[in-house]
C-alpha cells in the first residue's frame, strides 16, 4: 500500500478515537511525504488534516493557518489541473476559516456551496458534516430553530451511515441548543445518548467532554430549580 495512504488512514483512525496527539504525528509525516513528492493535492489533504486536529485541541490560530495552507495548495492544483472532486473539501476548509474569524455570512455561503458539491458527488459523509457545520453557523447567528433542523439532517445521515462519532456530535449539538433554552430534561437525555455513541466509537476524549457537559447541565438545572425568584 502507498505510504501516504497508510499514514492518512491511520491518522484518521487515531483522530476518530480521540487520540489527537498521535494523529498529529501521522499527519505531519504525511505532510513531509507530500512535499517530497511535490504533490499539491496531497499537501492540501495533509494541511486540512492538521487543521482538523488543531481545532479539536482548541488551537484555533494554528487551525486557521493550516486551513489557509490547505487552500493555497488546493488552489495551485486546481489552477494546474481542475479537479471537481476537490472542490467540496476546499470550500469547507475556507468555511471553517471564516467561522474562526467570525465571518458567519461568508461561512454559510461557502458551506452551502460545499453541500451542493458533496450532494452531486454522492458523498454522504461530507454531506452530513456540511449540515452539521451549517447548524453551528445558524446557532452562532442565534437562529436556533434553523440550527436544530440542520443538526437533525446531519444526525439522520450519520445514523444511516452508522457513524457513531458523527451521531454523537450531532446529539451533543442538539443538547447544547436545549441547554440554551433551559430545556434541561431534553438536554440531559440527548447528551447521555451522545456519550453512548462516543463510547461505542472509541472516542474517549469526546466522551469525557460530553460527561463533563452532562454534569454541568445537572448543576445548572439544580441551580435554576433553587432560584429564589422561582419559589
Amino acid at each position: 500500500m502507498d505510504p501516504a495512504v497508510t499514514l492518512n488512514e491511520y491518522g484518521q483512525f487515531l483522530w476518530r478515537r480521540g487520540e489527537f496527539g498521535a494523529a498529529l504525528v501521522q499527519f505531519e509525516r504525511l505532510l513531509t511525504v507530500a512535499y517530497a513528492r511535490k504533490c499539491p493535492a496531497l499537501r492540501s489533504a495533509a494541511w486540512n488534516n492538521l487543521a482538523v486536529i488543531h481545532r479539536e485541541l482548541g488551537e484555533t490560530a494554528f487551525a486557521a493557518a493550516c486551513q489557509q495552507q490547505s487552500w493555497d495548495a488546493a488552489s495551485s492544483q486546481l489552477a494546474a489541473a481542475p479537479r471537481h472532486e476537490m472542490l467540496g473539501s476546499d470550500l469547507t476548509n475556507l468555511a471553517n476559516t471564516a467561522i474562526l474569524s467570525g465571518d458567519y455570512g461568508l461561512a454559510e455561503r461557502l458551506l452551502e456551496a460545499a453541500l451542493e458539491c458533496d450532494v452531486m458527488e454522492g458523498d454522504s459523509s461530507d454531506e452530513a458534516a456540511d449540515w452539521g457545520s451549517l447548524g453551528i453557523v445558524a446557532a452562532l447567528n442565534g437562529e436556533m430553530d434553523e440550527a436544530r433542523k440542520r443538526f437533525v439532517k446531519a444526525y439522520r445521515i450519520h445514523r444511516r451511515l452508522e457513524d457513531d462519532r458523527g451521531v454523537g456530535c450531532d446529539l451533543g449539538h442538539l443538547a447544547e441548543l436545549f441547554v440554551a433554552s433551559e430545556e434541561w430534561r431534553r438536554a440531559r437525555r440527548l447528551m447521555a445518548r451522545a456519550i453512548v455513541h462516543f463510547d461505542r466509537a472509541g472516542c474517549r476524549l469526546l466522551a469525557s467532554r460530553a460527561r463533563q457537559t452532562l454534569l454541568e447541565i445537572g448543576r445548572r438545572e439544580r441551580a435554576t430549580g433553587c432560584d429564589p425568584a422561582r419559589n
